[in-house]
């Protein structure tokens, strides 16, 4: 779902913009099984702060970058033009994934699938989409903080909520295999998961 105008400002902020790029990214990179990833598809891109993330830090060779929302992918657009082919920009749903089985590298969801209405249905477009040994990487709020006064300034669908426990074990139903992964007490994760092969604790 579409962000509302106080969580559209978090995260378009300069203080988002920071944590992705000396937080999430270089602890996602640490946690890769592997050097380079060609081809790779991001979910919910935003204004394409982690699409440059992929591109310099995960050896990405062509990124498409989605997005529910035609604004955010305008302001993408701008940001990453010097990118040339490199980056492909499409209006799309995690939900409902307009693209081929088995073909991506790598999936990567910055704080987006919280956003969904039905966080097991994106599961499934992940897994699809990626190929047989192709990893997931993650980067969560969980429930906890979603229920927390804080968060309820923001738009949270009920369907995109779920627990630690939660998460990883439908990993596995949907055959993405834990790989690697970092929690901050019961508010946030991050993480690896891998397509068809069997995870390391």
């Amino acid at each position: 779902m579409k962000l509302n105008l106080i969580e559209k400002l978090m995260t378009n902020s300069p203080v988002r913009a920071l944590v992705q790029k000396k937080i999430e990214g270089p602890r996602l990179r640490s946690m890769a099984l592997k050097k380079n990833y060609p081809l790779c598809l991001e979910l919910g891109a935003g204004t394409g702060r982690g699409t440059e993330i992929i591109l310099n830090s995960f050896g990405a060779e062509k990124v498409v970058a989605t997005d529910i929302d035609p604004a955010q992918l305008e302001k993408a657009g701008k940001r990453l033009g010097r990118y040339g082919e490199a980056v492909s920009l499409k209006i799309e749903d995690a939900m409902g994934l307009d693209q081929p089985d088995n073909i991506y590298d790598a999936v990567f969801a910055f704080g987006v699938i919280h956003h969904t209405e039905d966080w097991r249905k994106a599961m499934r477009e992940i897994e699809r989409v990626l190929k047989p040994g192709g990893e997931y990487f993650f980067d969560e709020l969980l429930k906890n903080f979603l229920k927390s006064p804080f968060a309820m300034m923001t738009r949270h669908p009920e369907g995109g909520m779920f627990t630690y426990d939660e998460f990883i074990g439908y990993l596995k139903e949907a055959g993405l295999y834990p790989a690697r992964q970092w929690r901050w007490n019961n508010i946030w994760l991050l993480g690896t998961a891998v397509k068809n092969k069997k995870g390391v604790f």
